[in-house]
């Protein structure tokens, strides 16, 4: 048996995916380079793992975020081992944070041409493409033939997560990976505010209020993800709205009940606090209209912290210390007083586009990405000399992270941690050490299981529903947990009653009969 390990987690796809699946409409999601053209480099007799691969083919592959300055530089690297192992190069285009919501299902509707992708679960669009059509269906044997070495790495669990009515359709990533989030945050206002602790809600309120009262915003867009977390409740993978909408407590195995935001006190009580919070302009009122990337504020001075998971936070606060030393930028858990819990496998994969004209050479490239070291290399660290230097066999160095990024170019979907190097820290800083601590407790407080671990819901019998959820929900959700509407109560009111015209109660019916058969089946 391949290990087994602790893993949930959350954006979602827009109305657009159903009907744009159906009526075929266009995107525009293109960006640097991305005109596929055949090559004549065909190699007489070449083969890898005894498939031929004398024909040469271009791949293309979409990944989520934006386009770093070395990045291409970094693929044509790639490419080199690509091209002398299985004779094939991969092109990549982003689709930014900002855009991937509503561009996503277009590349699908529009059958435009490219080979992968990645997603993951809920936030990654995986479900909701998967019940639309759009992901090619990976069979073992398929698997085994065309990438055995992935298929040998993957754990067990994590395919078992991947599988939807028995057919996987992604290549998870293969890391324990915690999907609480934390803050990096300027420890230099913190002093200034007199605010000694960012440990819990009320006390990173009290933080959020301080900052504008002294003219500052504090984050990007309100904390609804950190209030629901600091009441112990956990997103339900594949509903609507990438699982924001249903919620479960995932602090209590014996509770098997959902709550849907609009029956749920607690949604009502988040969206006053965000009222108030936004009244006090503790964020832009433009929030709603602002696509920057959600590091953007930490590093450019107009907010004094960002949020996202720890990796990328100590990333972002280590540059926000080298730009600016005096910041004393640090990480804090807003969620101290609550356990743990790690995401499952599919929270990161890649997937191959259902109308690849070559998903088997796309399936020997994922193969390559997953398990070759120098490519893991190049993929998490940019260019060796450049970017990194190796410290002995399995630890690297950073030189330069201004062109590439470290772990920064959407690379989580083939991340592997049995050959992917750990930080050697020459000179440890006070930033250093904040993390290692933060990464110990999350280590050291892990919850216990629930049943409604690794449960993904299934929207194939209610995809009309989901769609029209989504495209209800929009008019009251995001201006409902950003704070920016006149009277909650009445908001939350007609949210509620324009979601059940959209037939809300019909999706949390299917998701009461799967969550039951899910749990019948782990017994």
């Amino acid at each position: 048996m391949k290990k087994k390990t602790k893993q949930v987690c959350a954006l979602t796809l827009s109305a657009a995916m159903a009907a744009g699946m159906l009526a075929g409409c266009g995107s525009d999601s293109d960006k640097g380079g991305s005109d596929r053209k055949e090559s004549a480099k065909n190699v007489e007799g070449k083969t890898y793992n005894g498939v031929d691969v004398s024909e040469h083919v271009d791949l293309k592959m979409y990944l989520l975020g934006e386009r770093t300055p070395d990045f291409d530089a970094v693929y044509d690297e790639i490419n080199k081992i690509l091209e002398d192992k299985l004779n094939c190069s991969v092109s990549v285009d982003f689709l930014s944070w900002g855009e991937h919501e509503k561009k996503y299902s277009l590349l699908f509707s529009s059958q435009e041409d490219f080979d992968l992708i990645f997603t993951a679960t809920s936030w990654g669009h995986y479900e909701q493409t998967v019940a639309l059509g759009g992901f090619y269906p990976m069979a073992e044997d398929f698997i085994q033939k065309y990438a055995p070495q992935t298929w040998e790495t993957v754990p067990e669990v994590a395919w078992e997560q991947a599988k939807i009515n028995g057919e996987i359709y992604m290549v998870p990533n293969n890391q324990t990976e915690f999907g609480q989030d934390v803050l990096a945050v300027r420890g230099d206002l913190m002093e200034e505010y007199n605010v000694k602790s960012i440990s819990n809600w009320d006390e990173m309120t009290e933080f959020f209020k301080r900052c504008a009262e002294n003219g500052i915003y504090a984050v990007q867009n309100g904390p609804w993800y950190q209030y629901f977390q600091s009441q112990g409740m956990g997103l339900v993978g594949g509903t609507p709205k990438s699982g924001e909408l249903i919620l479960y407590n995932a602090e209590d195995p014996e509770d098997l009940d959902f709550r849907c935001i609009i029956d749920w006190d607690g949604f009502t009580d988040y969206c006053k606090q965000a009222k108030e919070m936004a009244d006090a302009g503790c964020w832009s009122p433009d929030v709603l209209s602002n696509e920057e990337d959600r590091q953007t504020g930490l590093l450019t001075g107009k907010t004094a912290a960002m949020v996202w998971n720890m990796g990328t936070c100590l990333t972002y606060a280590r540059q926000a210390n080298t730009e600016n030393p005096d910041w004393n930028t640090t990480l804090v858990d807003p969620v101290s007083d609550h356990p743990k819990h790690a995401n499952p496998y599919i929270n990161n994969g890649v997937a191959i586009n259902k109308n690849s004209k070559n998903p088997e050479r796309a399936m020997m490239a994922l193969n390559e990405f997953y398990t070759n070291p120098e490519i893991q290399d190049l993929t998490m660290l940019g260019i060796e000399g450049k970017h990194w230097e190796a410290v002995g066999e399995n630890q690297y160095k950073l030189l330069d992270e201004s062109g590439y990024g470290l772990d920064n170019n959407c690379n989580w979907g083939w991340k592997n941690e049995k050959i992917y190097r750990t930080e050697y820290v020459e000179n440890r800083t006070a930033l250093d050490d904040t993390y290692d601590a933060v990464k110990e407790s999350f280590t050291n407080n892990q919850r216990e299981d629930h049943p409604y671990d690794g449960f993904n819901f299934n929207t194939e019998n209610v995809t009309s529903q989901v769609a029209a959820v989504e495209a209800a929900v929009d008019t009251y959700y995001k201006p409902l947990i950003n704070g920016l509407v006149d009277d909650v109560d009445q908001s939350v009111k007609d949210m509620k009653s324009a979601l059940e015209s959209a037939g809300i109660r019909d999706i949390l019916t299917e998701l009461d009969k799967q969550a039951a058969d899910y749990v019948a089946g782990k017994q």
